[in-house]
């Protein structure tokens, strides 16, 4: 359950779809998130399709950015603008067996200002440790930084897709307020164990 006056971080166990309509109009300074990109990363049923989140990010935020596929931007509205995360350590797609593009777009809806809108960063040096308990986790770099171009120090972030809390673990580090929704209860687990572990 959503409230506005409960301490800076607020991390909710449920349905993002379900839980983001008990939020309040334009009541969330920044949505700051990874979605599922409907592509079955890995064979993930939680990437087995995008689900119908966008409108009520747009109607409860003030300004939404998240990462997506190259071959999924088209699936959303038409945004405010698109940036790049750029990673040249990644596997070609043109090798024969596959693997990671180089680049992924990050969609901005909202009139927030990035004076730069790409992030250059090196997959290898930024990968998470083998083991990492989460298949698809974002650098926190790459994080930190959507976190800080969206809103100002102390505003409130929301990440309707927690996963592992690569994005509450950001808000902490830089001073945010952070509401965290999350379906699974491993990640959930895993994220409220990261977060509340942060120094």
């Amino acid at each position: 359950m959503f409230d506005s006056q409960r301490s800076s971080i607020e991390l909710i166990h449920g349905d993002c779809l379900e839980e983001m309509k008990k939020i309040p109009n334009r009541s969330i300074d920044a949505i700051v998130t990874d979605p599922p990109y409907g592509l079955a990363f890995r064979g993930e049923d939680w990437d087995g399709k995008i689900p119908k989140w966008i409108e009520e990010a747009r109607r409860i935020a003030k300004f939404v950015v998240f990462t997506t596929a190259p071959t999924t931007l088209w699936d959303y509205p038409r945004p405010d603008w698109v940036g790049c995360w750029y990673r040249e350590a990644s596997n070609s797609r043109s090798q024969l067996k596959g693997g990671f593009n180089h680049w992924s777009p990050i969609v901005f809806y909202g009139k927030r200002k990035f004076w730069v809108d790409s992030k250059k960063l090196h997959a290898i040096q930024h990968a998470y440790p083998k083991g990492f308990p989460h298949p698809s986790p974002k650098p926190i770099a790459l994080i930190e930084w959507l976190v800080e171009n969206s809103a100002d120090e102390g505003a409130t972030i929301l990440d309707p897709f927690m996963g592992s809390g690569t994005t509450g673990v950001a808000c902490k580090n830089l001073n945010r307020n952070f509401i965290g929704i999350e379906l699974d209860k491993d990640y959930f687990e895993i994220a409220k164990q990261r977060i509340y572990d942060t120094v």
